[in-house]
């Protein structure tokens, strides 16, 4: 399964040297989220990150950064700012790879152009204390025949892979399970990688 990794919406001290770490761990895709930095601080994090990753790096805020840095090909649009897709996307030349997010699986139908999509909270939230999951135990995802993938959000760590395998996800974006404990990072996702290899097998 498509794993996805979601920054710390804090920024803390030396998290490019740890992102750049998962990186080098396996990390495929990262989403950085940060809605309470402003634009030169966002800035700043992408150009500490080695540009070699640069391009599996998906923007969730101040998408026009992808003309500064050529090499990021991903963004993000919440679904409040899902409505200017079509008017934004014509300002990047080169082709990109296109997410969102979704709380209700009904409105899946009204997804167009868009590679996958976040579903959930699915569990109780790791990172949100008290955001409780909107999933229950036998929960299958429907039949769609949207082509864009849905992955799985909201309370995931390595021992919940398996019982998202067995709902229909097409891959699980991770937060809480990698940054609550940041001296743990690494084993985290470690563990999560490991037990996603074994699981897929």
């Amino acid at each position: 399964m498509k794993l996805i990794v979601i920054s710390d919406p804090i920024c803390f001290e030396a998290e490019a040297s740890l992102i750049n770490q998962l990186f080098d761990a396996g990390m495929s895709v990262f989403h950085l989220r940060k809605p309470q930095t402003n634009k030169l601080a966002y800035a700043k994090l992408i150009t500490q990150i080695d540009e070699c990753y640069h391009d599996r790096i998906a923007l969730h805020q101040f998408h026009e950064l992808a003309t500064n840095f050529p090499l990021i090909k991903r963004l993000h649009y919440p679904e409040w700012l899902r409505k200017t897709i079509a008017e934004e996307t014509e300002h990047h030349k080169q082709a990109i790879i296109k997410s969102t997010s979704i709380h209700d699986l009904k409105d899946m139908n009204q997804l167009r152009g868009f590679d996958y999509t976040f579903y959930g909270p699915v569990f109780n939230s790791l990172s949100k204390p008290g955001y409780a999951g909107v999933a229950h135990a036998d929960l299958v995802l429907p039949e769609h025949k949207n082509a864009c993938k849905i992955i799985a959000l909201g309370g995931i760590d390595a021992k919940k892979i398996q019982q998202v395998k067995h709902m229909g996800f097409d891959g699980l974006a991770v937060l809480g399970a990698i940054w609550n404990n940041k001296q743990l990072t690494l084993e985290s996702f470690t563990s999560l990688i490991n037990r996603n290899i074994k699981k897929s097998n």
